[in-house]
């Protein structure tokens, strides 16, 4: 047997209750190895119920226990875990009965490159790992496989950047940052001047500053500043796959979902959402708490709270009657072609009574 095939140790029902202080309803004594959805638990699964408008699925499911939210009842044999919020209580059972993450031991791996001035005390720093000079990796923090941190590079405590992230020159990461996989934080902004038919480089010579506990996915961009920084909010959690220009200041615990491009020197107050592909251009303020439909383009500033949609982007309100008047075009057009017939054949009529 593998590892990746050994079954995990579990908890009883009765022990993941304890540790969720939730009521129990049921055999406490049923052993849970993993989480799985309702419709594909088995007996060794906890599955979850986040709307109790999906009780009647109960019914159906053969896992092990079920969390619910309190005011559901359940069929006899299944049971519950009731709590206040099943999707939360979700995530603190996930780390106690799913799969533990990959783990870099604490000191140098023997192939990786540490700068002799470089400060890596109490970090755990992965095979062809590359510390540039001056850099300083906090204590508690992981890097793991094939990591590059550019010289002055400052990363805080309890980190994790999984293999092949790229943090550049001279930026700086906050505490329990994480990055996963090939991402690049601090490459050159984008930015050229047109002088006598050619591209001329601005040289980008700021840095890029990401505070406490963000997150940023795989395969993102962050580019450094022209000058001054590029910044990522605390709290900020950054989907696979985007682009976020240089000189930028993304605000605290905003969420940027797949895809999105968000152009240089645009500023995202604290708590924006952009959903999956979102565009935004260059030099504008998204407002604290906006919400943008996925496949929006953004070509203006934003006021706090609004919801919009649409390329250009509208309010949701105005886009969804927008789209009800585009669905009756055709139906207008036929009524158009009709009444433009109509009064040929009045004009017609008229004109031959004139002449008679």
């Amino acid at each position: 047997m593998t590892c990746a095939d050994e079954p995990m140790p579990g908890l009883s029902a009765a022990q993941l209750a304890e540790h969720l202080q939730a009521e129990l309803l049921g055999d406490g004594t049923r052993v849970l190895r993993r989480v799985a959805t309702l419709d594909e638990a088995t007996a060794d699964a906890l599955a979850w119920l986040g709307d109790a408008r999906y009780a009647k699925k109960l019914a159906e499911t053969r896992a092990g226990a079920v969390l619910v939210p309190p005011e559901v009842t359940g069929p006899e044999g299944v049971t519950l875990l009731r709590v206040r919020d099943p999707d939360l209580a979700l995530c603190a059972a996930l780390r106690l009965i799913g799969p533990a993450p990959e783990q870099v031991p604490v000191g140098v791996h023997p192939t990786a490159c540490v700068a002799p001035d470089a400060e890596v005390s109490g970090a755990a720093i992965g095979p062809h790992v590359s510390v540039g000079p001056g850099a300083r990796i906090g204590a508690g923090t992981q890097l793991h496989a094939g990591v590059r941190i550019g010289a002055g590079t400052v990363i805080g405590r309890d980190c994790v950047l999984w293999p092949n992230v790229v943090v550049r020159e001279r930026c700086r990461l906050g505490d329990r940052v994480v990055i996963h996989s090939n991402t690049t934080i601090g490459a050159d902004g984008f930015g050229y001047h047109m002088r006598d038919g050619v591209h001329v480089k601005i040289p980008q010579v700021g840095v890029v500053v990401i505070e406490d506990d963000v997150e940023i996915g795989a395969n993102c961009c962050v580019d450094r500043a022209r000058s001054g920084a590029t910044r990522i909010g605390r709290g900020t959690k950054i989907d696979n796959l985007v682009q976020i220009g240089h000189n930028c200041d993304i605000g605290e615990h905003c969420i940027i979902v797949a895809q999105c491009g968000i152009s240089g020197s645009t500023t995202l107050e604290h708590h924006v959402v952009l959903a999956g592909q979102v565009g935004v251009i260059d030099h504008l303020r998204i407002g604290a708490g906006v919400q943008v439909a996925a496949q929006s383009g953004v070509t203006r500033n934003i006021p706090p709270g609004a919801v919009i949609r649409g390329t250009p982007a509208v309010d949701n309100g105005l886009f969804a009657r927008q789209q009800v008047a585009v669905r009756r075009l055709p139906r207008m057009a036929e009524q158009l072609k009709a009444l433009a017939k109509r009064v040929e054949k009045l004009e017609s009529a008229a004109n031959d009574k004139d002449g008679s």
